[in-house]
């Protein structure tokens, strides 16, 4: 990299004298410039690049050192040098008060004013260096600032899902790698934001583009408006969850009249249904405990819609209530993605719980029923008897086992291992319940559309069906009964004479012009259009 040097001197025959004595050759110096006086030399460095600055004291109108402080505020990172006649040390001490590099007295042997050049060019080298590396840090800082809520939002899915460790130590690393203001022993708090039903028909598409819209506006009813710190995400199954890193500065009851203003808000302008779910006052660490909690209430409310409810408090909560409380559905899904080691240490982390609250009998055959009518539905769910995985007496368990927690994990973790290596040899993924939706939704392509309803069919919550159907099908309900009925839309085109109005009203779409727009998007074809093409009447 060549460098640029400007010398200053009101004494042309001192300017000379150094642009002839020095071996220019010797230095890594590209041009050279001159300037009689301050006024001069501010103009060459406004139109040029001057990378250093050799300059007198003594001169007309402004002197050098009102040069360099010039300098210092237009052009921070010149390499200035002094070569004068003054010794006096008030000069001196004025120059290194302005952060001059050099101070050189006349007259000056020109091997040393040389000597002293280089290291001037090596100063300016290295800031030049310094410079690029803050360019290019302030390039990435810039792009990682942009991506932040996104990285963030992985790392918090990361830690719901058992991807990353919960352990102090590598929470508090990761906390502070993405600035968050929390520390491994914080509390926080979650909402779960359950989105029940969607107004219009939206595609998949359009869904998403909404959902983020809800996400964006959750943050702002209840982090912006209230000053308050967190995070609002999307777990890996559509869920939305406000993580809350200062709970102690929201009552319960602001939280509630939050609640239900975001659900009004969110009914009048995103055109959605949906419900709040509010947990309790959590350690950091038990943030997975705090979610299976807020989707035990969701599962279990079939009855209301556009409701805040909030979680029973701890207190209130029996030793034997918090043992008993398993959250099957995880373990499940463990269980059919073959995650064995996870499924294992869940089942170790949930008996050694019932050991610390010394539960009874009662738990005990509390946690069989449940595990029992889990599996089983879940068995029956993917097509699969319970004898296929194998013999029925294996299935037994022992009375002398519920009194004893050690042969109880036991006989647990060997049901999980057998279901397990079936899974494994078989590979059987066929859900019955979504193929109870399906055929119902055959069934009744001429009725009005309801979530609700074909929630009802299954005796599932219609969000929890959602997530439920898109994961197996990878469709949503609505764009699924659109797929039926544009099919059947086609065979009647196909096979009939009906008139395109009525094959509208026959796959459930009263307004003919709505029908005609969903065909010609689907097809490509208006329905008269397809007739032509495929008709055989």
């Amino acid at each position: 990299m060549g460098f640029n040097l400007l010398i200053v001197d009101d004494e042309e025959i001192a300017i000379r004298g150094i642009v002839k004595g020095i071996k220019w050759e010797e230095l890594p110096y590209e041009n050279i410039y001159t300037a009689m006086d301050a006024d001069e030399a501010q103009d060459i460095m406004r139109a040029k690049k001057v990378h250093v600055v050799l300059s007198d004291i003594d001169m007309p109108n402004q002197n050098g050192l009102e040069l360099l402080e010039w300098i210092n505020e237009q052009f921070p990172h010149c390499v200035t040098l002094f070569l004068t006649g003054h010794a006096d040390f008030k000069y001196a001490q004025q120059a290194v008060q302005l952060s001059s590099f050099n101070y050189l007295l006349k007259p000056i042997d020109h091997r040393q004013l040389q000597l002293a050049l280089q290291e001037a060019c090596e100063k300016a080298a290295e800031i030049a260096s310094f410079d690029s590396i803050r360019a290019t840090y302030n390039q990435f800082y810039q792009q990682w600032q942009l991506e932040r809520p996104l990285l963030i939002e992985r790392f918090w899915q990361d830690l719901i899902h058992y991807r990353q460790s919960l352990a102090s130590a590598y929470l508090d690393s990761a906390l502070k790698n993405y600035n968050l203001p929390l520390q491994s022993d914080s509390h926080i708090m979650l909402i779960q934001i359950s989105i029940e039903q969607w107004k219009e028909e939206w595609s998949a598409r359009d869904e998403e583009i909404m959902t983020y819209a809800i996400k964006n506006v959750a943050e702002e009813f209840f982090l912006k408006n209230t000053e308050t710190k967190g995070h609002c995400i999307q777990d890996g199954h559509g869920i939305l969850y406000l993580i809350i890193y200062e709970p102690q500065q929201l009552a319960s009851r602001d939280i509630e009249q939050l609640g239900q203003s975001f659900i009004e808000h969110c009914r009048e302008y995103l055109h959605c249904y949906l419900s709040c779910y509010i947990g309790k006052d959590i350690p950091l660490a038990s943030i997975r405990e705090g979610i299976r909690a807020l989707l035990q209430i969701e599962r279990q409310n079939v009855a209301e819609s556009c409701t805040v409810q909030l979680e029973q408090s701890l207190s209130q909560r029996t030793e034997s209530a918090i043992a008993a409380m398993v959250h099957f559905p995880d373990w499940l899904v463990m269980l059919e993605t073959g995650k064995m080691t996870q499924l294992n240490y869940q089942i170790d982390v949930y008996f050694d719980k019932l050991l610390q609250a010394k539960v009874g009998y009662h738990e005990l055959a509390a946690f069989y029923f449940g595990f029992m009518n889990a599996i089983l539905q879940w068995l029956q769910s993917k097509g699969i008897s319970s004898t296929d995985v194998m013999q029925e007496q294996n299935w037994d368990l022992k009375e002398g086992n519920l009194k004893s927690l050690v042969r109880l994990k036991s006989w647990t973790s060997m049901i999980c291992q057998q279901i397990s290596s079936y899974i494994d040899a078989e590979g059987k993924q066929v859900s019955s319940v979504v193929d109870k939706v399906r055929q119902y939704m055959l069934a009744h392509l001429d009725e009005e559309f309801s979530r609700e309803k074909l929630a009802a069919q299954v005796y599932l919550n219609p969000a929890y069906l959602s997530r439920l159907f898109r994961r197996e099908t990878g469709l949503s309900l609505t764009d699924y009964m659109v797929k039926l009925r544009m099919n059947k839309a086609k065979e009647q085109l196909e096979s009939s004479n009906l008139k395109v109005s009525d094959i509208a009203y026959l796959v459930g779409y009263a307004n003919f012009s709505h029908f005609s727009k969903l065909f010609k998007k689907t097809t490509g074809l208006t329905p008269q259009e397809y007739r032509k093409m495929y008709g055989k009447v």
